[in-house]
C-alpha cells in the first residue's frame, strides 16, 4: 500500500514538474557534442539556468515571447526569440558555434533594460571584458578611438584629468559634456569616476545626446561601465604586469556562492605604480613624477526569490600622482623641451573616491522594477604647491582642494520579459550634491617684475550645492513585425546654491577682498527623442532618429564682484541615420551611421573685458560625421576590427575676447578644439591553437594601428597637431587556466600634443611590458 502511494506521488510530482518546466532544450556544439553547463538566461528577467552533463536544460515561463541567450566558454554567445503557448510544451534547440569562427550576439543594457546590439536603434559600441583585456586598455585614457568619434584628451599626466570628446563636443568644466556612469550610477564630477579598469565585465560607448534616458550632461553620448556580478560558481583570478617606466600592475578577484543559488559574492582590488616619464632640471631631478594608485570592487547579490534581487556594490580608488600636470607654457617648448618639466615645485596630487550603490530588481508578470541608490564621495587635493607658470621663474603657484558628496536616487518601471508589441521604460530620478573648494594662488617674488607688491596670496573659499529631480520614459511599439515607432522625453529641474567669499594674505596678514556672496540659479532641461526602425531582415536594421542633449550650467567660481557669474545650459539637437548588419552566418558585423549635430550656446572660456576669465556661451557648433564600424571573422581564428569616424565640424557662431584690439570677435568657421577630422583604429588578432586538449593552448598574436587626424588646440585654430599613427602590439600564450602575453604600445614612440588649451602637454611615450595571468 504504501508503495502504491509513493509511485501515485511521484507521478504526480513529476506531472507537476514537466508541466511547470514549459521550455525545454538542448544545446549542443557544430559536431553534435552535448555542451554540459552552459548558461541560458531569459533577457530582462530573473529567469537562468545551465544545462545537465547531457546539455538539456529546462525553464517555466508564463505565455508570451521572449529572448533567450545562451553562452559557453569558447563560443560565440548566441540569442533566439521563442513563443510560449499557454497549456503547452515548447522545445527549442541551440547549436553553438566556437568564437574562432563566429562573432559573439552582443546583449547591452544601455537602453535601461537588456537588448540585443544590433537590434537597437541607437549608435552604439560594446567593449567587453575580453575585449579590453585584448587592446590592453587599461584607463579611461586608452579609449581614444576604439570607438567611431571616440576622443579622449589626456590633460596633464594625472589620474583624473582625462576630458571625453564624442562628436566634436567636449567640456571645459569638471561637468563633462560625456556622461560617466558607473553601475548605473552617474559621476558628477570626472575626478570621481574611477579611473582604472578592473572587474570589468564590458563598457558601453554611446554616441550622439541621450538625455531623454541619462539626463543631465548626456550633451554627445554616454560612457557606461559595468562591473562583473556574482555568479553561481567558484572562480578567480590573478594577474601580474611589469614594463618600463618600473610599470607595476597586480590584480586580484575572486568570486564564490556564499549560499548556493541565493546569496553570492565577489571582490577585485588592483595595484598600480609607475615610475618618472619626466625629469625636472629646475628641482634637479630625473624623477619628477610617478603615479601609485590601488582600487577595490566588491558587489554581494542576493536572490530574495524568482522574482526579488538585490545587488550591493562598494568601490573605493585612491591615487598619488607625483608630478601631475607637467605643462609646458608654449607650443614650441613642448616640442622642443620632451618630457621634461621646468617648474618649481613637485606638483604632488593626490585622489580619493569611494562609490557604494544599492539596486534592488523586481521581475513580473505585467512590468518590471528597479531602484537604484548610491553615494558618492571624492576628494582631491595637493599637498603642497603646483606650479602655475610653467617655468624655472618663481612667478605664479598655487594649491587647492575639493571634497565633494553626491546622493542619487532612481526609480524606474520599465515592460517586463514578455516581448510584445510595447515596450516601454518611465522612472524618476532624484539627486543632491554638496562641494565645497579652497583654492590659494601665490604670486611669488618672481612675480614683482608684474606687481611690485608680490609676493602675496590670494585664496577662494567656495561652497556649491545642488539638488534635482527628473521624471522620464521611453515606449517603443511594433507597428508591424518588420517597423518599429519610438518616442521619449525626460523633463528634469536643477537648483544650484553657491557661497564665496575672497581673501588677500600679504605680510602673513589677512585682508578680506569679497565677503560672502550667495547666489543661486535653476536650470530646466526637456529633452525629447524620436526614432523610427525597420528590419530589413532579420540582421539587418535600419534607423533614423532625433534626439535633444543637455549640459547643465553654472557658476564662474574664483568670479565674485564681477558680472556674469553664472553661466548657462549647452543645448543639443541630434539628427541621425544608420544601418546596422549582421552577413555571413555572423562572421561579418558592418555597422554605417550619418549624424549632424547642432551644438548652441557652448560654454567656452573667454573674457568680456580683458580682466575676468570667466566661462561664458559664446558658441554654436555644427557637424556632419559618418562612422563605420566593422568586425569580421575572414577565416578560422582570425579576428578583425576596425572603426573610422569622419568629422567636418564648424562653428556658426564663436565670440571670443581679442586682448590685442580689446574687443570681441567673431571667429565663425574655425573648427573645435582636439576634434580630429578624421579618426581610425584597425586591429587584428590570430590565434592558432596548439593542442585540442581540454586546456585550449593556443597561440596568439595582435597588431593595432590607431591613427588621429588633424586637430586644432586652440579657438583661434593658429595651432595645431598634424595626423599621427599610432601601433600597438599583443602576443604570447594563452590557455585556459593561464595566459603569457608581451604587449608594446605607441610602438614607434611617436611624439604628439595630446593638449594644448591655455597649457601644453605630449602625448605618452612607447610603453611596453610583460602580463601573467592565472584563473580558475
Amino acid at each position: 500500500m504504501h508503495l502504491k502511494y509513493f509511485i501515485i506521488i511521484t507521478l504526480s510530482f513529476w506531472a507537476t514538474y514537466s508541466f511547470a518546466q514549459n521550455l525545454q532544450g538542448t544545446i549542443r556544439s557544430q559536431t553534435g557534442i552535448p555542451l554540459a553547463f552552459a548558461n541560458i538566461s531569459v533577457l530582462n528577467s530573473s529567469k537562468a539556468t545551465m544545462t545537465d552533463r547531457d546539455g538539456n536544460f529546462a525553464l517555466s515561463l508564463p505565455d508570451g515571447i521572449y529572448t533567450i541567450a545562451v553562452s559557453f566558454v569558447g563560443y560565440a554567445t548566441q540569442t533566439k526569440k521563442v513563443q510560449i503557448e499557454k497549456d503547452h510544451s515548447t522545445a527549442i534547440d541551440f547549436i553553438l558555434t566556437k568564437q574562432s569562427r563566429q562573432l559573439d550576439e552582443v546583449v547591452i543594457t544601455s537602453e535601461k533594460r537588456e537588448e540585443r546590439l544590433q537590434q537597437t536603434p541607437v549608435a552604439i559600441s560594446s567593449l567587453s571584458g575580453k575585449k579590453l583585456n585584448d587592446y590592453r586598455a587599461w584607463n579611461i585614457a586608452d579609449l581614444t578611438a576604439i570607438a567611431p568619434s571616440l576622443f579622449v584628451s589626456e590633460h596633464g599626466n594625472s589620474s583624473g584629468s582625462n576630458f571625453f570628446n564624442i562628436r566634436g563636443t567636449m567640456g571645459f568644466t569638471n561637468e563633462q559634456s560625456v556622461a560617466t556612469y558607473v553601475d548605473g550610477v552617474y559621476q558628477f564630477d570626472f575626478y570621481s569616476t574611477p579611473i582604472n579598469f578592473n572587474n570589468i565585465d564590458r563598457i558601453e560607448i554611446l554616441r550622439g545626446p541621450q538625455g531623454t534616458l541619462y539626463g543631465r550632461n548626456a550633451f554627445s553620448g554616454v560612457v557606461n561601465i559595468i562591473t562583473k556580478k556574482p555568479t553561481n560558481t567558484t572562480s578567480g583570478f590573478a594577474t601580474l604586469d611589469f614594463g618600463n617606466y618600473d610599470q607595476q600592475r597586480y590584480s586580484i578577484g575572486f568570486n564564490t556562492p556564499i549560499v548556493k543559488d541565493i546569496l553570492f559574492f565577489n571582490i577585485a582590488a588592483q595595484f598600480n605604480k609607475r615610475g618618472s616619464i619626466y625629469s625636472n632640471p629646475t628641482l634637479n631631478t630625473d624623477n619628477f613624477d610617478g603615479r601609485k594608485d590601488f582600487n577595490i570592487d566588491g558587489n554581494l547579490k542576493y536572490l530574495i526569490s524568482d522574482k526579488w534581487q538585490v545587488i550591493l556594490n562598494a568601490k573605493t580608488e585612491n591615487d598619488n600622482d607625483k608630478g601631475a600636470y607637467p605643462w609646458s607654457s608654449s607650443y614650441d617648448d613642448v616640442l622642443n623641451n620632451g618630457y621634461r618639466a621646468f617648474g618649481n615645485w613637485d606638483n604632488t596630487e593626490r585622489r580619493s573616491n569611494t562609490n557604494v550603490s544599492a539596486t534592488v530588481n523586481y521581475f513580473g508578470t505585467h512590468f518590471n522594477f528597479t531602484s537604484v541608490s548610491s553615494g558618492i564621495d571624492f576628494h582631491v587635493w595637493f599637498p603642497g604647491r603646483f606650479d602655475f607658470d610653467f617655468t624655472a621663474d618663481k612667478l605664479i603657484s598655487g594649491s587647492n582642494a575639493t571634497k565633494s558628496r553626491q546622493l542619487t536616487q532612481e526609480f524606474r518601471f520599465s515592460s517586463p520579459a514578455n516581448d510584445g508589441n510595447l515596450k516601454w521604460t518611465a522612472g524618476s530620478y532624484l539627486f543632491a550634491e554638496k562641494t565645497k573648494t579652497n583654492f590659494i594662488t601665490y604670486y611669488e617674488e618672481g612675480y614683482v617684475i608684474i606687481d611690485p607688491k608680490a609676493p602675496y596670496s590670494t585664496t577662494t573659499n567656495g561652497v556649491r550645492k545642488n539638488g534635482g529631480v527628473a521624471f522620464f520614459g521611453q515606449a517603443s511599439y511594433s507597428v508591424t513585425p518588420k517597423l518599429d515607432f519610438t518616442a521619449g522625453a525626460r523633463y528634469e529641474v536643477e537648483k544650484k546654491d553657491r557661497s564665496e567669499s575672497n581673501n588677500l594674505i600679504e605680510d602673513n596678514v589677512i585682508t578680506l577682498i569679497t565677503a560672502t556672496e550667495t547666489d543661486s540659479k535653476t536650470f530646466n532641461a526637456f529633452t525629447p527623442k524620436l526614432s523610427l526602425s525597420y528590419k530589413i531582415t532579420d540582421n539587418s536594421l535600419v534607423y533614423v532618429s532625433y534626439a535633444k542633449g543637455f549640459r547643465v550650467g553654472g557658476f564662474n567660481i574664483g568670479a565674485a564682484g564681477a558680472n556674469n557669474i553664472t553661466y548657462d545650459p549647452e543645448k543639443s539637437d541630434n539628427y541621425e541615420s544608420a544601418i546596422k548588419n549582421n552577413f555571413f552566418q555572423n562572421k561579418l558585423k558592418l555597422n554605417l551611421t550619418a549624424f549632424y549635430l547642432q551644438q548652441k550656446d557652448q560654454q567656452v572660456g573667454t573674457s568680456t573685458d580683458g580682466v575676468n576669465y570667466l566661462m561664458l556661451n559664446v558658441g554654436n557648433m555644427n557637424n556632419f560625421g559618418l562612422e563605420a564600424e566593422v568586425s569580421a571573422i575572414p577565416f578560422k581564428n582570425f579576428v578583425l576590427d576596425w572603426n573610422a569616424s569622419y568629422s567636418n565640424a564648424k562653428y556658426a557662431k564663436l565670440d571670443l575676447y581679442d586682448y590685442a584690439s580689446s574687443s570681441t570677435i567673431n571667429y565663425k568657421g574655425n573648427r573645435p578644439i582636439n576634434n580630429p577630422e578624421f579618426s581610425s583604429m584597425l586591429a587584428g588578432q590570430y590565434n592558432y591553437p596548439i593542442t585540442k586538449s581540454k586546456q585550449n593552448l593556443a597561440v596568439f598574436g595582435r597588431i593595432e594601428y590607431r591613427y588621429v587626424g588633424k586637430y586644432y588646440l586652440d579657438f583661434l585654430n593658429t595651432q595645431y597637431q598634424m595626423g599621427y599613427g599610432l601601433i600597438n602590439t599583443r602576443f604570447g600564450i594563452t590557455a585556459k587556466n593561464y595566459e603569457i602575453a608581451l604587449w608594446a604600445r605607441n610602438l614607434k614612440d611617436a611624439r604628439y600634443v595630446s593638449w594644448g588649451y591655455g597649457s601644453y602637454l605630449l602625448g605618452s611615450p612607447r610603453m611596453w611590458g610583460v602580463t601573467l595571468t592565472g584563473k580558475f
